[in-house]
């Protein structure tokens, strides 16, 4: 990616920024193929080029102590050759949910399954030659700030040797609740300067900034001024501000002005990588759900989700829809 000055028609302030790449997330076609291999051969002849590899589902091979993970690495190795295109990004497992035996035993077979599970995914992540991984703090609404940084110190410290050895950038993102100090811009820069290690980032994800009323009321481009130069990823999606909804950019409320306008005054390096699964919606995405239908004693379910191939041209509408918000402001690149 080449730095360039851009001018937008808004007549906003600029600075240098990269011109940015539209990367999506394999959770595009989850629900409607039966695993991530075959999810990732559906974007054969896709408009995105560049993939978020989502192993947020735990699974025995990220869990066992043999070599399984690199047959799996393999397999989805393979299936990115054949759909032409590229993993620039990745999502580790979601084991965020703080194992508090740890703090008196740092040995505890929970915590380190899930340290476990961790590792393993950075390590697939270097075996795709992925530079960049979400690996989400552990928060409890119970922690003290206190309690926060000490239990995820411990947690970081234990995967961090391993992002140095293959010089893998982690990155911690923001929440959806203040109540787990850890939902801001701030927060997030805040720890980020506590921990002090050079392959610790931030990942904003502006539909959990919609979602948390704190995060709201400071707004998009507030929050990432306060990431700053620490923000090297980013979750793009929409919502109404009142739960997960990963829609599309004007399916909902955010204005996406501040937060391209954030990203050039930050000289934001990453990609636009979306998480907006939610383009047609599968009837098991969560929270809402569609219910099958009885008429005269049977289960009708003709209607009851999108076909895949419509679910495509959603994911391509996806692209012209990013497309559009990066060349309004003069800084898309294929």
């Amino acid at each position: 990616m080449q730095k360039r000055i851009f001018a937008n028609k808004f007549n906003l302030r600029t600075k240098g920024v990269v011109n940015l790449k539209l990367a999506t997330s394999t959770g595009d076609y989850k629900f409607y193929v039966p695993s991530t291999k075959e999810i990732v051969e559906n974007f054969k002849g896709s408009k995105f080029r560049y993939i978020n590899l989502e192993q947020t589902k735990v699974s025995p091979e990220f869990f066992s102590n043999n070599d399984d993970y690199k047959k799996l690495a393999e397999d989805w190795g393979n299936a990115a050759k054949f759909a032409g295109i590229k993993y620039v990004v990745s999502h580790a497992p979601c084991l965020h949910n703080p194992v508090l035996a740890a703090f008196e035993n740092h040995n505890d077979e929970t915590y380190q399954a899930n340290v476990r599970a961790i590792r393993r995914s950075i390590e697939i992540c270097h075996i795709l030659n992925i530079e960049r991984i979400v690996v989400h703090a552990c928060c409890s609404q119970d922690f003290t700030v206190d309690e926060l940084y000490k239990y995820n110190k411990m947690f970081y410290g234990d995967i961090l040797d391993l992002a140095e050895k293959y010089n893998i950038t982690i990155m911690t993102e923001n929440w959806d609740s203040h109540k787990y100090n850890f939902s801001t811009g701030k927060d997030l820069s805040d720890f980020i300067e506590y921990i002090n290690h050079p392959l610790l980032a931030a990942c904003w994800d502006t539909a959990h900034g919609n979602i948390d009323p704190t995060a709201r009321e400071i707004g998009q481009y507030e929050n990432i001024i306060a990431i700053g130069g620490k923000l090297k990823g980013l979750h793009i999606s929409d919502n109404f501000g009142d739960c997960h909804h990963h829609s599309f950019p004007f399916a909902g409320i955010i204005n996406f002005d501040s937060v391209m306008q954030g990203l050039s005054d930050v000289d934001y390096d990453g990609y636009f990588t979306f998480e907006a699964s939610y383009t047609l919606l599968h009837q098991n995405n969560m929270p809402y759900q569609r219910w099958a239908w009885d008429y005269n004693g049977k289960t009708v379910t003709k209607l009851l989700n999108p076909s895949l191939d419509l679910k495509k041209k959603a994911v391509d509408l996806l692209y012209e829809t990013g497309k559009y918000i990066l060349e309004t402001y003069d800084c898309f690149e294929e």
